[in-house]
């Protein structure tokens, strides 16, 4: 069982056609920490899948989820990405703690 935390610098959205789309969670060197697929509101949601160091990982959110994730990459300075396989396994996209500035140091 194992948990890592993976700071987000970028995303993408990749709009569909055919189906939601996928939101591509990028970390600061350009490596894909992220991919999260979008799925039908009705549709049972699948478990994630994860690299086995827990750099990547693909993950399915139900469609409804994508205005609030969408908010939350646009207004947080700061957002992570936490990767757990503890049982049942789990992706959370997330606000993190915001560096500390030079103005705020004593």
């Amino acid at each position: 069982m194992s948990c890592k935390v993976h700071e987000i610098n970028n995303y993408t959205f990749e709009a569909r056609s055919d189906g939601p789309g996928r939101l591509q969670l990028w970390g600061s060197s350009g490596n894909l920490i992220a991919e999260i697929d979008f799925i039908d509101d009705n549709a049972p949601v699948p478990a994630p899948r994860f690299t086995l160091a827990l750099d990547s990982a693909t993950a399915y959110f139900k469609r409804s989820t994508l205005p609030g994730l969408i908010n939350l990459l646009r207004k947080e300075k700061c957002v992570a990405v936490t990767m757990s396989t503890q049982p049942p396994g789990y992706v959370l996209v997330h606000s993190a703690m915001e560096p500390a500035s030079a103005e705020m140091l004593p």
